[in-house]
């Protein structure tokens, strides 16, 4: 046989099995990746001397809040910002809503030189705290157990309906409203000098509200009174002059006429503005509404704001019971920043009372 006549016919067979194997190769290999691919970005340094969670402080101001830095954008040099209030045992904190407010970089660092913490912003509770409640534990040996124990914190008390009653007289408490009220609560209203006048049928509806009576007797001092709460556990609050005694109703007869005098007091006692801060910037603030808290709000007819020469006077004056109120403003284009004081005044334009470094401008 001739060799020539099979060598080719094999040559040529390996010749196409080569390429077949080559093309089936190039399929299963994956084209290269020629996405290109974006490096992340750094953000420019900011400038800012707070960041989120910094609680800050203007240390020309007697209030005991301070603002909680929220976030800040570089882009727009804005801080958001909410106010925040520690807990009677001096550890911040909690916010009294949710609602926040922003102010430009220079402003706020301007006036609040003063850096108190740093906290994580999902710490700061909104709304006071509450009583907590511990899970039922079971074991092999013992029943099951329900341990209800009270949040480390203190009683405090907001308001007191009705504020004020007469010597001779009992007086029912509808509504004692605060926080972290406890069963076993003991109620009384005390005044220095004074013998302590203890509530009577003292019932706690819940942890925030208490009903009582007190009987107030005829040769009790006249003026305000703290009121005071103390739970159980030992732990107390006091709203100094929250409850106003007046003397009894006085009748002189005569032949033909009788007269009923009663005496009560003016004074105004001024506890806290909400808000207690503006930003101004240098332009016009109009309608600002400002809410007072104190006793004796219902004497008032107006209320003025003064810093240094600079007095603004509020365009309205409401008073919605004797502990609340509510003024409003227009804040004038370049008024002063800095802590102003409020004070409330009768027709006549006499001061009822004061209460200094209340409300910042800045």
């Amino acid at each position: 046989m001739n060799r020539s006549s099979w060598v080719i016919p094999v040559v040529i067979a390996l010749l196409v099995a080569g390429v077949f194997i080559a093309g089936c190769s190039d399929e299963s290999t994956p084209a290269s990746d020629t996405t290109p691919q974006v490096s992340p970005t750094t953000a420019a340094s900011s400038g800012a001397l707070y960041s989120e969670g910094d609680i800050v402080k203007n240390p020309s101001s007697s209030l005991n809040n301070g603002l909680l830095i929220v976030s800040y954008d570089a882009a727009s040099d804005m801080y958001e910002r909410a106010t925040v209030y520690p807990y009677k045992d001096g550890s911040w904190g909690y916010r009294i809503d949710s609602k926040t407010s922003k102010i430009s970089r220079t402003n706020l660092e301007k006036a609040y030189t003063e850096m108190v913490t740093t906290v994580s912003v999902s710490s700061i509770t909104i709304g006071a705290p509450t009583t907590v409640t511990t899970a039922p534990t079971t074991t092999a040996t013992t029943i099951v157990t329900t341990a209800t124990t009270s949040a480390a914190y203190a009683p405090k008390i907001k308001d007191i309906s009705p504020d004020s009653g007469q010597t001779g007289t009992d007086v029912d408490i509808d509504e004692l409203e605060g926080s972290n009220f406890a069963t076993g609560a003991k109620v009384l209203l005390k005044k220095s000098g004074e013998t302590s006048l203890t509530a009577t049928d003292v019932e706690v509806e819940s942890s925030t509200v208490i009903s009582c009576s007190f009987t107030i007797p005829s040769d009790t001092e006249t003026g305000y009174w703290d009121v005071v709460v103390t739970n159980a556990d030992g732990q107390s609050d006091t709203y100094e002059t929250g409850f106003t005694i007046t003397k009894g109703n006085s009748t002189s007869t005569t032949s033909t006429t009788s007269t009923t005098t009663t005496t009560t007091s003016a004074t105004v006692t001024i506890y806290s503005l909400s808000p207690s801060s503006q930003y101004i910037g240098g332009a016009a603030s109009p309608n600002l509404v400002v809410d007072i808290s104190g006793t004796n709000l219902g004497s008032g007819s107006k209320v003025k704001l003064t810093y240094g020469s600079s007095t603004i006077w509020s365009t309205s004056y409401s008073a919605f019971s004797t502990t609340s109120a509510r003024a409003i403003f227009d804040i004038p284009a370049g008024s002063s920043a800095g802590a102003w004081t409020v004070s409330v005044l009768d027709s006549s334009s006499n001061t009822l009372g004061s209460l200094a470094n209340a409300f910042t401008i800045i």
